[in-house]
Parts: C-alpha cells; structure tokens; sequence
C-alpha cells in the first residue's frame, strides 16, 4: 500500500511535537545561559510552528504527487493568500462603494506619472486636473494612435509614452485583425483581489494541484531585447519550474510543448494519474473542452500509457522533453482499470467521476463552450470565468461561481472606463457615459485608461450592465464590434447569428454544432473590378450526427429565415433584394481545426489565447472554409 502524506504529515507531527515539548522543557528547566535559551527558545518555536503546519496539511485533501519541498511551497502560496482574503475583499467593497472617487484617484496617479513623456507632453497631462477635464481634452482612440509610439518604445527609446518599467510586451491574438504589440506593466491591485476572490469562492484544498492546459507560444525579442509574448505564458528557469512543480500535476517540462495536440495530450495524461485534483484551468473554456473531447477520442491511447507508465511514442516530442516525461510518469494499472471503469459508462459528468474533488473548471467562455461542457463532460461540476481581461489590461473580476451568464465586477481603482451607449458605437467621438450613469439592461461599448499606456481606447467590446455592486457596475460581455456583419449597414452582432443558428438545428435532423462562422460575400471577390455580384452572407457550420449529414434546401433557407425574423434591418434589405438570401455550407469534421492551425501559422494568435473568430476577414480564410465543404452550397 502506497504511503500517502496523510501518513507522513501524522509522522511529523508526532516527532515534531515530541522534539518541540523536548525542547519547551529543557529552556525551561535548564541553567545553561540565556544565549543559549535564546536559541532553544527559538528553536522550539520553529518546531512548534512546523507541528501545527503538519497537522493542517495531514487534515486536507493532498496530492500524491508531491514532494516534501513541492507540498510546503503550495500550503504557503495558497494559504497566506486564504488568510489574507476577507481583508483584501473587505478593501475592495470599499472601492466598489466609491467607484467615482477611485477612477479620478486613479487617472490622477496615471497622468502624473506619464506627463513628462512626449506622449503626455503633446496631450497636456500636466495641465489636466479631473477626470471631466481628461474627457473633454483628449479624444477618444483606437490602437492605430499607438502604433507608432508602442513601436519606438519596444526599439528601445526612452520617454516616449509609458513612463513605468515594463515587465514585456504583450501580443494581442490577431484572430480578428491585425496583431497588436502591447506594453505590459505589472497591475497594481489586479492579482491580490483575483487571489482573494477565487479563495472566497474555491474549496480546493491548498495542496491539491491542478490540470492546467498551455501550449508554449512563439517568444520574440524587440530590438531593445525585451522579450514579445502572449499575457499566458510560462517561462523557463528555477524558481518557475518549481513553482509549476508545487502546483501543477504536469512536469514543468511538459510546460515547453509548443504543439497543441502533443500539449494537450500530456498535461491531460499527467492529470488523469492524480484523483485528488483540485480544478481544472485553461485560458478558454474551450481548451478544456478540446482536452476533455480528446480523452474521449484518444482513451485507449491514455489507458496504455498510464499502465506501463510512458507517454505514448504516437505523440511527437523533444526526445529530451520525453525522457523527462517518462521518468515523472509511474506505471499505474489499477488507476488505469479505474478510469476504464469509469469511461464504459459513457462520457456525460465524466470528470466529477473520475476526479470526484474537483472544485470547479476555471476558463474564459467567448464562444458557448461552458455550455457544451456542462451539458456533456462536467455535468454537475461548478465552471467559472475568473476574470474579464485582455492583453490590453484587467478590467473586472467574476465574484460569483454560478450566475449565468458569466458576469464581472470593474475595478475602479485599476482601470478608468467609459461606456459608449451601444446605438452610438458607430460614430467616431460619440458621447461617453462613467460607471455613475449607466443603467442595468443597456449595453455600451466600453473605452479604458489603463496602466499600459492606453487612454479612452475604444477596445472594441460591447458588454451589458447586468447589475450594481455596491455602487459599481456588473457587466456581462455580449460581442466585439469588429466581429459585426454588415453588407448595407444593418450591422447584424454574433449574438443574432448565434440565435439564429441555434433555431435552425431544431430543424437540422437532430445535429449538433461543433463551430460555425460567418462571411460576407465580397469577400469572395477581391478583384474589385470584378463588376456586378450578389451581396449575401455565408454561414459555416461543422456539425456532429449519428448520421450522415445532407441539408435540404429547405433546411439551409431556416437560418436566413430565423435571420430575418430576428433582424429589423436585414428583413428590409433581404424585401427590397439588396442582400440575397444567406447560403449555408456545411463542413467536414475537423475543419475549424484547419482554421486555427492557419491563424495561427499567418498571425500573432498563439494556443492559449487563441479564440476562433466568427467573422472570417481575409480572402484565405474563407477560401479554406470553402475547400473543407462536404458539398459545393455556394
């Protein structure tokens, strides 16, 4: 029978309580000097604290996995953050309270510190003196107004508009454009509040380890020698490989797979040996997603390998990366006839049986994918979106694990937000609302000031005020504006689309979606000398059936129905004939895969951030969908 660390930290109690009360006695009763009383003193004082220590630790749930040094380091980095919560929590419902206050405080502290940049020289930041001042002098903006200024920052010049230390540069994904270099500063309050929240919420024990998905991204240097990479990324050296050791049941070297398949696999291989795992974190809720299909897909490939205790030679690796591999991983045959147990009754709730205290699956939901893992793999296990943020800052926090949709709290003390009423999104200095002035069931694109150098940048979202805390909006996230289809002007968001899809498979013999996206069809036509065509859109859809699929013409005309019927403007255009009916085109399996392996080949998207866009924009994209069509629909 395996020793577990219940056992062991039982042992060290005992001998460590046994040396402390030797100790406690022998300064007490001894004559020696106080020097050397001082010292028993203190030594029985270390011991005393290490007994309660252990005995804490031999009353959780542990993972096996550990070492001794692996065990101490994760009780510290989860417990003090535990013990310091209700405080952090306690100061930030006091910025919830005066949310006003914090955003001028904050914008104050920003100005002053950019004001002798050229940036804030040209814009006067040394003059303004509110945030009703900041507003009326400087305007609104998008990245292009940065372009030039970020770009001499990462050549190395100095005083040009960040007047912080820069811990990187970030890349924003590309999926949706054009990649965006970043400065990254360290967030002053942002981690401390996330810690504290999650460990309100959380009942992972603080030595439980987790299943984390990552694949290693591209890591480019600006001529500077700063280092370009996404906000997820792990970096190689002592102190983190120990710190991924004491939290992660994957071996820091599988942390430097930089395929995703191969990435997947092992981290999802390495989780499957440890039943006390604790939660389950990706950057999107669809990468765990992929993890989990690809444990159904690939289960017999993972059974092999945990009974004989190597990671599969199917799985293209560094050899050096699975010589380690191999030596982490121990032959275990009966948790492998556990699991096989466990699959044979089907996939539906598979993780809370096969890992039976987990405490939630942790990820960002930008495309549905919570949905479709509660209704298949994670039935009955608790999912969260930790945080709203972006390359560009953090803007909020989720304080709740099981309201639906997923909703975050701003942080007025990290980030100054405007909120531009969603009709008027479309013009280019259009009247800004602060957080004292929106109401609940309005949506706004929003603007942010942020530490990295950002001022009323239009980001691009459009979120919905869902509800107040204390005094500081809730928002939900709706789409992306440049994500909008638009042929004549109707402006139709993913929100319809998805609704509109969504209806249509009620009528689509009983399958299931996978992915979709949508193009508009002068896309197809880049010669613009091309003359006359017709002006529709195309919807791509990978579906899953039982059965072969083969969609009638009547049942590709309901999603431009359901279009029709949910769109004001789109019913206008398609009665006058001024946009044609929409056209479906169905896909073979595996195709949205395609689709990120090229994005992420021919931009600066990388795995961990990737998120598959819905309106494709470029001429390759769609020429892609179209050669992955099981018929030709166009």
């Amino acid at each position: 029978m395996a020793v577990t660390w219940t056992f062991r930290c039982s042992v060290w109690v005992m001998l460590s309580g046994f040396v402390t009360a030797y100790a406690a006695n022998y300064c007490w009763a001894s004559d020696v000097s106080w020097m050397i009383k001082t010292a028993i003193c203190i030594f029985a004082g270390w011991c005393g604290l290490s007994t309660i220590v252990a005995l804490h630790i031999s009353t959780l749930r542990c993972s096996e996995s550990h070492t001794l040094a692996t065990l101490l380091i994760q009780y510290l980095m989860n417990q003090i953050p535990s013990l310091m919560a209700s405080s952090v929590y306690s100061g930030i419902k006091k910025v919830w309270q005066r949310p006003m206050e914090e955003q001028e405080k904050f914008l104050m502290k920003l100005l002053a510190r950019d004001a002798k940049t050229e940036y804030g020289m040209t814009h006067g930041f040394s003059d303004i003196k509110s945030l009703q001042e900041f507003r009326e002098k400087h305007p609104l903006t998008k990245y292009e107004h940065y372009r030039d200024y970020f770009t001499r920052l990462a050549d190395g010049e100095k005083n040009v508009c960040v007047a912080a230390t820069l811990e990187r540069f970030g890349t924003s994904s590309g999926t949706t454009g054009k990649g965006k270099l970043i400065p990254m500063v360290r967030p002053t309050e942002f981690t401390k509040v996330s810690m504290a929240i999650t460990s309100k919420l959380s009942s992972v024990s603080p030595v439980q380890k987790m299943y984390s998905l990552y694949c290693k991204p591209v890591v480019k240097m600006t001529k500077s020698g700063v280092r370009i990479a996404p906000v997820m990324f792990v970096p190689e050296g002592k102190i983190m490989s120990l710190l991924v050791s004491a939290t992660q049941n994957t071996p820091p070297s599988g942390f430097q797979i930089s395929t995703d398949f191969e990435a997947t696999y092992v981290q999802t291989l390495f989780a499957l040996t440890d039943k006390n795992i604790g939660q389950i974190n990706a950057p999107f809720a669809s990468q765990v997603y992929r993890g989990l299909k690809m444990l159904e897909d690939e289960q017999e490939m993972f059974l092999e390998d945990l009974t004989l205790g190597r990671v599969n030679p199917k799985i293209q690796l560094d050899e050096g990366i699975r010589r380690s591999l191999d030596a982490a991983l121990t032959a275990d045959p009966a948790r492998a006839d556990e699991l096989r147990r466990e699959f044979s009754k089907g996939f539906v709730g598979i993780v809370g049986r096969i890992w039976p205290h987990l405490s939630h699956v942790a990820g960002i939901d930008v495309s549905g994918f919570m949905k479709k893992l509660d209704a298949r793999y994670t039935k009955g296990t608790r999912l969260h979106s930790p945080a709203y943020s972006c390359t560009e800052g953090f803007i909020g926090v989720n304080a709740w694990v099981d309201k639906t949709p997923q909703q975050y709290t701003l942080l007025p003390n990290e980030m100054v937000v405007e909120f531009i009423p969603e009709h008027l999104s479309a013009e280019e200095t259009p009247l800004t609302l602060l957080m004292d002035e929106v109401e609940v069931g309005k949506r706004y694109e929003i603007a942010i000031t942020s530490i990295s150098g950002f001022y009323r940048y239009r980001l691009g979202d459009v979120v919905e005020v869902v509800d107040f805390i204390e005094r500081c909006p809730v928002v939900a996230v709706m789409y992306r504006t440049g994500e909008l289809l638009n042929l004549r002007s109707e402006k139709i968001n993913v929100l319809v689309v998805n609704k509109a899809i969504q209806e249509s498979l009620e009528g689509w013999d009983g399958a299931t979606l996978v992915e979709w996206a949508c193009a508009e069809s002068p896309l197809m036509h880049d010669d613009k000398n091309d003359g006359e065509y017709d002006m529709y859109y195309l919807l791509f859809v990978e579906l899953e059936s039982e059965k072969e699929i083969r969609l009638s013409a009547d049942q590709m005309s309901m999603f431009d129905k359901s279009l029709r019927k949910q769109h004001e403007f789109y019913e206008q255009y398609r009665k006058v004939g001024t946009i044609c009916e929409a056209r479906v085109v169905v896909l073979r399996p595996g195709s949205f895969n395609k689709l990120q392996e090229h994005i992420i080949a021919t931009s600066t998207a990388s795995y961990n951030q990737f998120k598959m866009p819905k309106k494709l924009r470029t001429k390759a994209m769609l020429d892609l969908m179209l050669e992955c069509a099981v018929v030709e629909n166009t």
